[in-house]
């Protein structure tokens, strides 16, 4: 299953490149001694452009039958067998191991896919219960 991210997120900075962009391409045209200015202001517009990019290609989550993995830079990813406890709390979902602590942001995700997600951490969150039942109301 695949998570995809919030698309307001990916025109924010689509935008952002956008005007770094034209204000890099201005500053050619205004500066005669140093180039500086213009080629950094120039490379901000395109990281932004490459950020958005990266973000509308590789999706927010990627959920296989052995993990789950977050696309953030760097990526993280926790397995399933591992995970010990699943929380939500204060718009994040958190997801544990012995060794590992995985936070995945409600509002990086995109609204047309949260359901599944929800259904998704339900499940998780219910063979947790099942699994340890002497532990199941600390996990509420």
């Amino acid at each position: 299953m695949e998570i995809a991210h919030k698309n307001k997120t990916i025109i924010i900075n689509f935008i952002i490149g956008t005007v770094w962009t034209i204000l890099g391409i201005t500053y050619f045209f205004e500066s005669r001694n140093s180039q500086w200015k213009p080629i950094l202001t120039c490379v901000v517009g395109l990281l932004y452009f490459l950020m958005a990019a990266y973000e509308y290609i590789n999706k927010y989550i990627i959920i296989t039958h052995q993990q789950i993995t977050v696309n953030t830079l760097p990526k993280k990813h926790i397995n399933l067998d591992e995970i010990i406890s699943a929380d939500y709390h204060t718009n994040n979902y958190t997801f544990s191991t012995s060794d590992k602590t995985l936070k995945v942001v409600a509002s990086r995700i995109d609204p047309k896919d949260l359901p599944k997600f929800d259904i998704f951490f339900n499940e998780i969150k219910s063979k947790l219960m099942n699994t340890d039942p002497l532990l199941s109301h600390e996990r509420k």
